[in-house]
């Protein structure tokens, strides 16, 4: 998702119904005079139901709208210049200061998004499986790949393939028993959705990272963890940060290493002297 809620509003705003479209219209222009309604206060001044307004925030992403009010207080508190370009003028210095902020705020942002609940359940569906797999294709091939290689030191069968075709043929291996986290910064990109059918053809749970709430791909999730993606212009043209994505899959990571504990330790120490001996 964008950094800040508006923006992020404005980019699902085709997505929307009616009346959503009508809240939402509401939202943006008076961001600030939300952050101190209650939910019946903002369904009566949009003249849209209660459960409209609640479902609207978990539609963005938030557990219910107490989180979504809070998260738009921080950026009354907090202006950020989302989507901030770096200009030719800047100096070294300056161009590192905007990229560090840009990644601060996806990070703490994401954290924001991530509950206890979901955070267990993953982690009881990674340690479960008999296979965990991992799906990633373009940008996100490279967040699949950097987790394939963590999760390696831990006592799990892991496995992860960066062509597509072939990743096609891993899911359809998959069975009910195993687990697959599928990575995508839309949703939406048709050969993802294609190996997510996939999985769910084969019973296969799934973990979904995405920075889309409503994008097709969360539909399959069992469940989604949502990555802030804060963007910075360069000569009108945006870089989005995969920060979040890495972010989400470390987590998953050391959620794992922490339940398996001492086995986990005698797997890392199994490759590192593998690793030494055949440096040797």
């Amino acid at each position: 998702m964008e950094g800040q809620i508006t923006e992020r509003i404005k980019k699902d705003y085709p997505r929307m119904g009616a009346s959503s479209k009508k809240l939402a219209d509401f939202i943006v222009e008076n961001y600030a005079q939300v952050s101190l309604m209650t939910l019946a206060q903002l369904a009566d001044k949009t003249g849209v139901s209660l459960a409209t307004v609640s479902r609207f925030a978990k539609d963005m992403g938030y557990r219910n709208f107490s989180q979504f009010k809070w998260a738009l207080n921080s950026q009354v508190e907090n202006p950020l210049a989302i989507g901030s370009e770096i200009s030719d003028h800047d100096t070294l210095k300056t161009v590192s200061q905007k990229v560090l902020s840009a990644n601060i705020e996806t990070l703490t942002e994401t954290f924001d998004l991530m509950h206890e609940k979901d955070l267990l359940a993953a982690r009881e569906l990674i340690v479960r499986a008999k296979n965990l797999s991992f799906f990633g294709l373009g940008g996100s091939n490279i967040v699949a790949f950097d987790a394939y290689h963590r999760f390696l030191r831990v006592p799990l069968y892991v496995t992860y393939n960066s062509e597509y075709h072939i990743s096609l043929m891993q899911a359809s291996k998959l069975t009910k028993d195993d687990c697959a986290i599928v990575i995508s910064h839309t949703g939406s990109n048709k050969d993802t959705l294609n190996i997510a059918e996939v999985l769910e053809q084969k019973h296969v749970p799934m973990i979904v990272i995405t920075s889309t709430p409503k994008s097709p791909l969360t539909t399959y999730g069992k469940i989604c963890f949502f990555s802030i993606s804060k963007s910075l212009q360069y000569r009108q043209k945006a870089f989005l940060s995969m920060t979040s994505q890495l972010a989400i899959t470390e987590c998953l990571y050391m959620l794992t290493a922490q339940y398996f504990g001492k086995k986990a330790d005698e797997t890392f120490d199994s490759l590192q002297s593998i690793i030494e001996t055949r440096h040797k």
